[in-house]
């Protein structure tokens, strides 16, 4: 063979050899990917049943597992980087592929391929080099290859390695299929905690329970103390103690420990919270998912306001209520509107009552208005329903009543007089009428039984006193007609819009032209204009008896005669005060000087009072004249009033500096209560005067009378006589 062919042989040595070596490369490449997703699968596997073992028996809180979960996911990683990235990214020559042979086997040195191969593979290039022997070469590589051509390269990959790698694939989806199985809670669970976060516990023999707990959130009233009860089903031992974590939004947390309440519940009372809480309890072999305890505001009724409407209103009645405000109280048949405002989105709100049923109206989420004609009573609770939560609001009580339109107030009295009067007597009268809304009409009557009066001129004769207008008193007596007259006082008004009417009203005796012994009844009636008919009124019955001038005279005189008697006990106390401050040698009795003091000033005062009254009482009956007030004024009843207001009032201040740093002497408070005794006998002794007086006025009144009889006696005999002679 010539030197020119043994290139060509030798290069097809060499082309053969390379393809036996490459396809033994692709084999191995195959292999190593095969052993790569062999060992990562196994990998995940046993990191998959890890985190079960490990999960079900510590129960790992979800930041656990997400840690957890990287941890195997950086192993996965790595794995692959190891087993994957790195080998597929090496290049291996064919006499590296010879040696990595040679390895696997290992085999002696002089057995050895990689020597042969690289004999096969390398000797031909050294051929033009002329130091070289070329016979040699050529024996060389003919010999190697010779050796290489029956050399069984593919076996030698393991069969037995592949066949694990592919049991060990079989196995990691054998596995968690069977597993899947055979336990598909257990497998549900895993995957919602490890996959889906989900805080699901594992099933124990102790099962805990929050109460009230919606989606992982526990919904309370916010600013209110709240009970967190926890329920433990056991199925095995009783669980003893249940512990609570609670972690706020800034990171301060508090372990509690719960209270027992009774077996299998567990209570704990939670503070006012204004802020959401993280919190999750455990206790047995259990433990809670992580739940909120989030405040919400309850509802309540910020606002809640009545609008009333009525004819006798001129504008609409508005009142807003509050908790402190009492009851609202509303004429019969008006048209009332009821509006809330709440403070959070209401649902419903529920009625608690049982005489009105109301239908809320909803202006938004916020208001609501009712409407209802009110014809008596309303009492009710309101009860509002959250929109969002299941959070009612505390029972909101609202109590309406009726007002009613009540008849008229009568006040009805008389002053001056008392109940025995002369014919010629003028009564003053006082009256006062009220009413709710508006009085219409006040007027006075009189009531005389016919016997007792000289005419019936403009008087109203009635039969039967149950006749009488405004509900008179009935008469014990249907025989005895009576005269009735009418006074007016106020009115009629239209419309009726003063309800307080205060009048005075003088009635004359003298125009009824009564005899002596004769009863006179005087009554006042009002009335309204209430929107459900007219309500009348008539006031007590004041009753008054006709008597003689001098009977009355003698009464009054009497009287008199009785405050004079008065006045001279208050004249000896007054002169033993005097002596008293006379012999005084000390101010320790400063104290019962002014009790005396005191004492003495009162009775003058009352005396005084008395005394103008029955003057009052005089001139009201007309007995006497001008001079006669005028003589009682100017003698009595002045220097009454002079010794109480001023003398006696000075005695007072001067006794009072007994008490003081600077008291008065005693010869300035003698010589003044001197001054008030004498005032005091002045006074008695004109009373005495008086009395001597009024005592020679009712004896010329009686001579007066007497020759006025006498006359008329004998006129009436002078006239009988000149008719008798007439006759004849």
């Amino acid at each position: 063979m010539s030197s020119i062919e043994r290139p060509d042989e030798f290069k097809s040595f060499q082309n053969t050899i390379s393809q036996k070596l490459e396809v033994v490369a692709g084999s191995l490449r195959r292999h190593t990917i095969l052993e790569a997703t062999a060992r990562v699968l196994i990998a995940i596997l046993a990191l998959a049943c890890f985190s079960l073992l490990f999960d079900w028996w510590l129960e790992l809180s979800l930041v656990t597992r997400v840690l957890y979960f990287l941890v195997g996911l950086s192993a996965v990683g790595y794995l692959i980087y190891r087993y994957f990235f790195l080998p597929l990214q090496v290049s291996l020559s064919p006499i590296e592929i010879a040696n990595l042979i040679d390895q696997s086997k290992k085999v002696p040195a002089e057995q050895a391929i990689a020597p042969r191969v690289a004999s096969v593979l390398q000797l031909p290039n050294h051929l033009m080099e002329r130091e070289q022997s070329l016979p040699m070469i050529e024996q060389a590589v003919q010999h190697n290859y010779q050796q290489l051509s029956h050399y069984p390269f593919q076996e030698s990959i393991d069969p037995r390695h592949t066949r694990n790698c592919l049991l060990a694939l079989l196995i990691t989806f054998l596995l968690p299929a069977c597993f899947v199985l055979a336990l598909p809670d257990t497998a549900r669970l895993w995957g919602q905690r490890w996959l889906l976060g989900s805080n699901e516990p594992w099933p124990r023999d102790t099962q805990l329970t929050v109460v009230g707990l919606e989606e992982g959130q526990w919904v309370i009233p916010r600013g209110e103390t709240a009970t967190l009860q926890i329920r433990a089903n056991d199925t095995g031992e009783t669980t003893e103690s249940v512990w609570l974590h609670i972690q706020s939004d800034d990171g301060e947390s508090e372990t509690i420990t719960m209270n027992r309440f009774q077996t299998g519940d567990f209570r704990y009372e939670l503070p006012p919270l204004q802020l959401p809480v993280e919190a999750y309890a455990w206790g047995g072999d259990d433990e809670t998912e992580s739940f909120q305890i989030i405040p919400i505001d309850r509802p309540r009724i910020t606002d809640l306001k009545i609008i009333a409407t009525h004819p006798r209103l001129s504008e609409p009645f508005v009142s807003h209520f509050s908790a402190s405000e009492g009851n609202v109280r509303l004429l019969p048949h008006s048209k009332v509107t009821l509006e809330l405002t709440t403070n959070v989105k209401v649902r419903h709100i529920d009625v608690d009552s049982e005489n009105v049923s109301l239908q809320w109206v909803k202006t938004d989420d916020t208001h609501f208005k009712t409407k209802w004609s009110h014809k008596k009573p309303v009492n009710f609770k309101l009860i509002l329903q959250s929109a969002e939560h299941d959070i009612n609001s505390h029972p909101r009580p609202v109590s309406i009543g009726v007002q009613p339109d009540r008849s008229p107030r009568l006040s009805f009295r008389y002053s001056g007089v008392r109940q025995r009067i002369t014919a010629k007597a003028t009564i003053p009268f006082s009256l006062i009428a009220q009413d709710d809304f508006g009085i219409r009409l006040v007027h006075m009557t009189s009531m005389i039984p016919l016997l007792g009066a000289t005419s019936t001129t403009d008087q109203e004769v009635t039969p039967k006193a149950e006749d009488l207008e405004f509900g008179g008193t009935k008469s014990t007596d249907q025989s005895k007609p009576e005269a009735k007259s009418k006074y007016p006082v106020y009115g009629p008004a239209e419309p009726a819009v003063e309800t307080v009417i205060d009048e005075e009203k003088q009635v004359s005796i003298a125009e009824m032209k009564l005899n002596p012994g004769a009863v006179i009844t005087f009554q006042s009636h009002a009335e309204d204009n209430c929107y459900t008919g007219v309500q009348k009124t008539s006031s007590r019955q004041l009753v008054f008896r006709i008597v003689k001038p001098e009977e009355l005279f003698r009464e009054i005189l009497l009287r008199q005669q009785q405050l004079r008697s008065r006045l001279r006990k208050t004249r000896d106390q007054a002169e033993a005060l005097r002596d008293q401050l006379k012999l005084a040698t000390s101010l320790e009795q400063a104290a019962d000087w002014m009790r005396m003091h005191q004492l003495a000033r009162r009775e003058v005062g009352q005396v005084s009072h008395a005394l103008n009254g029955s003057v009052d009482e005089m001139k009201l009956n007309q007995l006497g004249g001008e001079e006669t007030y005028q003589l009682i004024s100017q003698t009595v009843l002045k220097p009454l009033e002079d010794l109480h207001q001023r003398e006696m009032e000075q005695q007072r201040q001067a006794l009072e500096t007994l008490r003081s740093q600077t008291p008065e002497s005693m010869e300035q408070m003698t010589t003044k209560q001197d001054e008030i005794l004498k005032s005091l006998d002045k006074i008695l002794n004109n009373m005495a005067q008086w009395d001597s007086f009024i005592d020679v006025v009712n004896q010329l009144n009686a001579v007066i009378k007497l020759e006025q009889l006498v006359k008329e006696k004998t006129e009436e005999l002078k006239k009988k006589q000149v008719d008798s002679i007439f006759d004849k």
